[in-house]
């Protein structure tokens, strides 16, 4: 039996950085990557086939789409004192199969989100010193509760406003007259699904904003002065690129959201940033002591 020790300074932080190759960082990520990528299909395999109803056993996975459907796309609309029936089609023959596997997709995501969140931080703690890593903790709870908010924000409202305001766009082009499909239920499925996994990311933007100023990653003055310009600009195209409103509404109202909320978060980060500085200024001590014992079979 061979003990490996592990030393760090007397004061909690880390050792002075030594370089590891590229090549073992890597490996590393593929490592991690590899593991998130099970977990996801686990995830999926075990959330897909539990029962909604017992009694003739109706899966979530076929439960799931159909719920999402029925409670994103209006069943009617009324345009100018006309009420029109949404429709919708399917053109592919295979849509239904395409679909459940866009379902079980998109479960384990969200079933596999605490593994995620562990595997990065895993990947990330070495670098970190203990007050970071205690916040990186505490942090990572935020980014699940984040990504879920995301999701359920897209379903309940990014999702249908964006969708009534499409078709009554249609309605508006078209006179009313000879609407009567509105869009294949295979792409419209997977519209929901990238649009509520995107808004999902995009609600946690201000939070990788507020973490990489807070640990000096971007210097805070990539916000002063009029570089602010450059944050609304870059929110707009966010706001874009998750709603599928082509009127413009949508655009506007989640890309000032993000913006205002990467502005506080900045804001938030540069004084965390400041405060982290303080502490680096204390040098560790050269008296060094054990602090873990790991133990490796020869």
């Amino acid at each position: 039996m061979t003990t490996l020790r592990r030393e760090l300074p007397e004061d909690g932080n880390p050792p002075h950085d030594t370089e590891r190759p590229i090549m073992d960082h890597i490996i590393e990520l593929s490592i991690r990557l590899k593991r998130i990528f099970i977990a996801i299909i686990i995830s999926a395999g075990i959330l897909s086939f539990i029962p909604v109803d017992f009694k003739y056993y109706i899966p979530l996975i076929s439960y799931f789409p159909n719920y999402v459907i029925q409670h994103v796309i209006p069943q009617t609309v009324t345009w100018k004192g006309h009420t029109y029936t949404v429709y919708i089609a399917q053109y592919n023959p295979f849509a239904g199969f395409n679909i459940l596997i866009k379902s079980a997709l998109l479960l384990g995501l969200l079933g596999a989100s605490p593994v995620i969140a562990k595997e990065i931080y895993e990947y990330v703690e070495p670098a970190l010193y203990p007050h970071e890593k205690a916040k990186l903790k505490k942090l990572s709870i935020v980014a699940i509760g984040l990504f879920l908010t995301g999701i359920i924000i897209a379903f309940l409202v990014v999702l249908p406003v964006a969708f009534r305001i499409m078709i009554i766009t249609s309605i508006a082009v078209t006179g009313g007259n000879k609407l009567i499909s509105f869009t294949d239920v295979e792409q419209l499925f997977s519209t929901i699904v990238l649009i509520s996994i995107a808004t999902g990311i995009a609600l946690e933007t201000p939070l990788i904003v507020y973490l990489l100023v807070s640990f000096g990653v971007i210097d805070e003055k990539w916000f002063q002065g009029d570089n602010w310009k450059y944050v609304l600009f870059g929110s707009m195209i966010l706001g874009a690129a998750i709603s599928p409103d082509p009127s413009g509404i949508g655009m506007l109202v989640i890309g000032t959201v993000m913006f205002l909320s990467i502005m506080g978060a900045a804001k938030l980060g540069i004084k965390e940033q400041r405060k982290n500085k303080q502490l680096r200024k204390v040098r560790p001590k050269k008296v060094l002591k054990p602090v873990e014992t790991l133990n490796k079979v020869n």
